[in-house]
């Protein structure tokens, strides 16, 4: 049978046994083949006697005095123990659940203040700068054409463009409306989409 720690069960049924045990002090004589141990119990309780050669009653004796004082003993740390491991799991549990959860609303609404609080500070005659695109460069355009997070990024920095074209804008707009629906092949297609000029000299070509 394979090892495996002691069910809650069994180690009441050892809390038991021991509880069971006779209790008494042992008493050994010697004999010819056989040595008589007796275990002297309290007034009003019989007498154990135990029959047996030297070294296997002194051995079995022994294991009934050391399993009543000591078996509770075990039995008390193991629980200890199992009751130490499970605390720690359940901080640890309680640990990786905090990394992994979604802000709170109190954290949200934290995070809203602070935005709301910078925006107020903004004065109205702030240069036009504050509001520029990001660099975008070959690095950026590469991942646009297949991450759509860097993809709607790099639109909306071409539709930020001092000079930018009304195309710029209607394709930004296209792709927010799809994403925000999780139409993602019409996300794709509003990236692609063209001018009416660009279309109708693609066909003559």
């Amino acid at each position: 049978m394979a090892q495996r720690p002691p069910t809650h069960s069994e180690l009441q049924d050892l809390e038991s046994r021991a509880e069971a045990a006779p209790s008494g002090s042992w008493r050994r004589q010697e004999g010819g083949g056989l040595d008589h141990f007796t275990l002297r119990r309290g007034q009003g309780e019989s007498d154990v006697h135990l029959y047996a050669p030297a070294d296997v009653g002194e051995a079995v004796t022994r294991l009934l005095e050391a399993a009543r004082a000591d078996l509770p003993r075990l039995v008390a740390e193991v629980r200890r123990l199992r009751e130490e491991v499970d605390a720690l799991q359940g901080e640890r549990s309680a640990a990786s659940a905090a990394k992994t959860a979604p802000a709170t609303a109190a954290g949200r609404a934290a995070t809203g203040s602070r935005l709301t609080a910078a925006s107020m500070e903004i004065d109205e005659d702030a240069p036009l700068a504050l509001a520029a695109p990001f660099h975008v460069g070959p690095k950026e355009m590469k991942a646009a054409q297949t991450d759509a997070l860097a993809a709607l990024s790099v639109q909306v920095a071409r539709a930020l463009l001092p000079d930018a074209k009304e195309i710029e804008r209607a394709r930004l707009i296209a792709m927010a409306f799809a994403a925000t629906r999780g139409q993602m092949d019409d996300f794709w297609a509003a990236r692609k989409m063209r001018s009416a000029g660009k279309k109708a000299a693609a066909k003559k070509k």
